[in-house]
């Protein structure tokens, strides 16, 4: 039982990063997708298992708001655990995506209740964006389950969440200063919301615009920029359970590139994204996944004595 209750509730953005890594690497091995797919299952069912009993436990860090604001990652990571389910059992698979997505939104209007009623520009984190845009994995994944509407409408969504966010995140950062040390990893959050944006782009829309991929690309590449300016830094800190933070926004910002090669190849000016570039970015996402989840295995396996890293707090 005291395993389970050192299984962080960040650790959901892991099991979501494994899940997408999958899909990322299919072009060069199913068997390496599968792996993924486990090994990204058997993450989301520890942190489950979390949830289910110490439920006290869990309800009382869910009243930070750093903390609730990275819990929508355990649902995206279900969303996209169903695509791996839908080939062996569609109809669960349906139902789990669905429940996923309908609980996500829920949280997001909870947070929206909780945290914006009593506004504070101190607790304004990166980790919103996975609030207010993270439901677009519901639009990436959508059209597994021939629900492309629902994806356009989440898409849109999404897309104003993130401008709000950012102007918000912005400002906060401007005013109050940067993140505290815990909550430092999360500051590569920033590379996904654009990324993610455009790959449900991709996904839900019929008629693809070259000037709307550009446009959503050159946004991803200047916000990878940064956070890649800030990584450094972030590396040399302790472990901490927000190090899940960076993993997803690079395996994103890969898939964006990848797909965005294929959709601007076929335009009359063709892509001009060098397949080094692509690779590269392949190989960064693969890199930051496994530096990431072998850091949190020897987190889980430290001596239970050894007292573990506190979460980020909820204010600077």
């Amino acid at each position: 039982m005291s395993f389970i209750r050192r299984i962080p509730i960040p650790m959901s953005a892991l099991a979501l990063a494994t899940a997408s890594l999958g899909n990322l690497l299919l072009p060069y091995s199913s068997a390496i997708r599968a792996v993924c797919g486990v090994v990204a299952a058997v993450l989301a069912l520890l942190v489950l298992a979390r949830i289910a009993f110490d439920f006290s436990g869990v309800r009382k860090e869910l009243e930070n708001p750093a903390v609730m604001a990275v819990f929508p990652a355990f649902f995206m990571a279900l969303m996209l655990l169903a695509t791996y389910l839908k080939p062996y059992a569609a109809a669960p698979a349906q139902a789990l995506w669905m429940g996923a997505l309908v609980v996500q939104l829920l949280v997001a209007v909870v947070f929206a209740y909780r945290f914006i009623g009593s506004f504070k520009l101190a607790q304004v984190l990166p980790g919103w964006f996975l609030v207010f845009v993270g439901f677009v994995v519901g639009s990436v994944t959508s059209p597994a389950f021939g629900a492309q509407s629902v994806g356009r409408v989440l898409l849109y969504a999404g897309l104003i969440g993130y401008v709000g966010v950012l102007a918000a995140v912005v400002y906060r950062m401007v005013k109050v200063g940067d993140l505290p040390e815990p909550a430092l990893p999360t500051v590569a959050i920033f590379a996904a919301p654009p990324s993610l944006c455009l790959v449900g782009y991709l996904a839900v829309t019929p008629a693809k615009q070259a000037g709307v991929v550009y446009a959503l690309l050159a946004i991803a590449a200047a916000s990878l920029v940064y956070v890649l300016t800030r990584l450094p830094r972030i590396l040399k800190t302790r472990f901490y359970p927000t190090y899940a933070a960076l993993t997803f926004p690079f395996v994103i910002s890969a898939i964006a590139l990848k797909q965005s090669n294929v959709i601007l190849a076929k335009t009359a000016a063709g892509s001009f994204i060098p397949k080094a570039a692509i690779m590269a970015m392949d190989g960064l996402a693969t890199v930051m996944v496994l530096y990431v989840l072998v850091r949190y295995v020897m987190f889980l396996l430290a001596p239970v004595a050894e007292k573990a890293p506190e979460p980020a707090p909820a204010t600077a």
